[in-house]
């Protein structure tokens, strides 16, 4: 029996909780959560990650399978930098991110920009390599502070050149 496809819709307001839920959890169960030793207020974060799926729903994309909410990925700035890229622990290795990141980029794309950038914590190695294997390269790594966990995060900030896209029809953010 062969997989029901991975669609990438843009997401709608009502579906901001449930985003939320999917984004806290995918940091809960990466390197992110497991380097923070307690430091962050949880109910604090999770809180976040639905506010700003509400705040966001215009420049998000969802990815689901048969109707089941995946992940998301937006452009908070509606620029060249993915501002976020979260795939649910129920869903990882299924091709949600790649899907996502796809669609992300043909967005930028046809908005004019000719590169893409994106920054993930340094240690979470697999997020690292996931983007290296999708054709970007580390520009950037050093200290950052993270507003949402009040606390400086080793980063690192990724590039990726876009060729020129067609009008797909698919949807952007």
């Amino acid at each position: 029996m062969m997989a029901s496809p991975i669609i990438v819709r843009p997401a709608r307001i009502d579906e901001a909780e449930a985003l939320g839920a999917i984004g806290f959890d995918a940091w809960c169960n990466s390197a992110f959560a497991e380097h923070d030793a307690g430091r962050a207020d949880r109910a604090a974060l999770r809180a976040e990650f639905i506010a700003f799926c509400r705040q966001c729903h215009a420049r998000t994309l969802v990815a689901e399978r048969a109707g089941v909410l995946l992940g998301w990925g937006a452009r908070e700035n509606d620029d060249f930098l993915i501002s976020d890229l979260w795939v649910g622990a129920h869903a990882q290795g299924q091709g949600a991110g790649a899907a996502l990141l796809d669609a992300l980029e043909v967005g930028i794309a046809k908005a004019g920009f000719d590169h893409v950038e994106l920054e993930t914590y340094a240690g979470n190695t697999g997020a690292v390599r996931f983007y290296h294997r999708h054709g970007y390269q580390t520009i950037w790594r050093g200290l950052k502070h993270s507003p949402s966990l009040n606390y400086a995060l080793d980063k690192v900030r990724l590039a990726k050149t876009l060729a020129a896209q067609p009008d797909t029809g698919l949807p952007t953010a």
